[in-house]
């Protein structure tokens, strides 16, 4: 996975964030994470997972209630992702990104393939 910093200069972390890719073990779906991009320390879990909720495999749900606003801003401004929808899980409502990069779409699908090769040993 290329090495991009989001949002450098941002009052939230202003050395910026990057990009961390996993797949939920459940259900496969992306897991994406901030990993702080000056001592690579864990910043915060992007998405959550929503396993009763239909997404399509381009479609993340956002843990909006965890990120700071102009780390949500910073993504959204990366070109990396736009707005769908909003839903309602549970005890809490959160926007649907739809995944605009190829390039991320081609480490999720990187993600999957390693996913089943683990489960498969």
């Amino acid at each position: 996975m290329e090495e991009h910093i989001i949002g450098a200069g941002m009052v939230s972390y202003p050395a910026g964030l990057q990009l961390r890719v996993h797949v939920y073990r459940n259900n496969n779906r992306p897991a994406l994470a901030l990993i702080c991009a000056d001592d690579f320390l864990p910043y915060l879990d992007l998405t959550a997972n929503v396993p009763d909720q239909e997404l399509a495999e381009d479609e993340v749900f956002i843990a909006a209630w965890n990120v700071p606003n102009d780390v949500l801003t910073a993504l959204l401004e990366s070109g990396w992702f736009v707005p769908a929808r909003t839903i309602a899980t549970g005890y809490t409502r959160g926007p649907v990104w739809k995944i605009q990069s190829a390039d991320l779409l081609a480490w999720i699908a990187d993600a999957r393939e390693d996913a089943l090769a683990d489960m498969l040993q």
